[in-house]
C-alpha cells in the first residue's frame, strides 16, 4: 500500500524522491521478504516464516502495477501478471468465484476463510478484483476480467445497499460500469508526456507508455507520426486518431 502511495505521489508532483522511495521498498520485500515467488508475513529483525496471506499478495500485485504506470518499465508489469497467476492458481475458489484467504500450498486450516467486506484496509478479495480488471484490461485477458465481473456482480445488490462496508468494491463496480479509456503513448518523449498526464486527475484512464516498439497488445502496431511522440486514445480497443500533443489527447478524453 505504501509503494502504491509513493508511485501515486510521484505521478502527482513529479518529484522522483517518491518513486526513489518506492523503489527502495519494492526491493526491500523482493530481497528479504520473498523467496522463489513466495511473500512472507512480517519483519522484526529477521523475516517470519509464515508465507504471506492473499492480502499480501493482492497488495503486491498492486504495487507492482503501480510501479508500471508510474515508470512504464515493462518489468514491473511482468513480475504483477505472473503473481496474479500465481494467486488465481494457489487462492482461486471455483465453487464461489472468491478467493481464500490461505494458500492452498500454506499449512492446512480446519477451514479457510474469505475476506470480503472492507474495513480500513480494503478486503483481499476486493483488491483482486481490482486487480485482475486492471491486469486484465492492461494485458487483454479476457479471462482476468470475466472472474473479475463475476465477483463484483455477485455483491452488485450489496454494493449498491451498503457502500460503506464495500467502498472499494465499488471503486470497482464504477470502473465496470463506466468503462475505463486506454491511453498508449509511444515514441522518444513517452517519459514526459506520461508525467504530464499523471499530473491531471484521470481515474477511468489506464495508461501504457514506450519509447520504442512494445509487445504488449494496446502498444501493439502503435506507431509515431513522423518520428514525434505520439498519442492514441481507445475505448474497449478502438481507438481515435493519433495525435501528437498530451492536450490534443486530453480532449478526446473528455
Amino acid at each position: 500500500m505504501t509503494i502504491r502511495g509513493l508511485a501515486d505521489a510521484y505521478g502527482a508532483f513529479g518529484d522522483k524522491k517518491f518513486l526513489d522511495a518506492a523503489l527502495r521498498c519494492m526491493s526491500f520485500i523482493e530481497n528479504i521478504m520473498m523467496t522463489d515467488g513466495k511473500v512472507f508475513r512480517s519483519y522484526k529483525n529477521k523475516r517470519s516464516t509464515t508465507e504471506g496471506f492473499l492480502e499480501d499478495y493482492a497488495f503486491m500485485i498492486q504495487a507492482y502495477t503501480s510501479l508500471y504506470q508510474a515508470t512504464a518499465d515493462e518489468l514491473w508489469l511482468t513480475k504483477a501478471k505472473q503473481m496474479c497467476e500465481s494467486v488465481v492458481t494457489n487462492f482461486y475458489d471455483e465453487s464461489d468465484g472468491y478467493f481464500h484467504y490461505t494458500s492452498s500450498e500454506a499449512e492446512k486450516l480446519i477451514a479457510r476463510k474469505k475476506e470480503i467486506y472492507d474495513n480500513v484496509i480494503p478486503a483481499s478479495n476486493s483488491v483482486m478484483a481490482l486487480n485482475l480488471f486492471v491486469l486484465g484490461t492492461m494485458l487483454d485477458n479476457d479471462e482476468w476480467k470475466e472472474l473479475s465481473f463475476g465477483m463484483v456482480s455477485k455483491l452488485q445488490k450489496t454494493i449498491e445497499q451498503e457502500p460503506g462496508y464495500l467502498s472499494n468494491w465499488g471503486i470497482c463496480l464504477a470502473l465496470m460500469t463506466k468503462g475505463v479509456s486506454e491511453v498508449a503513448i509511444v515514441g522518444p518523449r513517452s517519459p514526459e508526456f506520461l508525467q504530464k498526464f499523471s499530473l491531471q486527475f484521470l481515474p477511468f484512464t489506464l495508461i501504457q507508455s514506450t519509447k520504442e516498439k512494445s509487445a504488449l497488445p494496446l502498444l501493439q502496431g502503435k506507431e509515431t507520426i513522423n518520428n514525434a511522440t505520439t498519442v492514441y486514445v481507445c475505448f474497449d480497443r478502438t481507438c481515435k486518431l493519433p495525435v501528437t500533443s498530451v492536450e490534443e489527447a486530453m480532449n478526446q478524453l473528455k
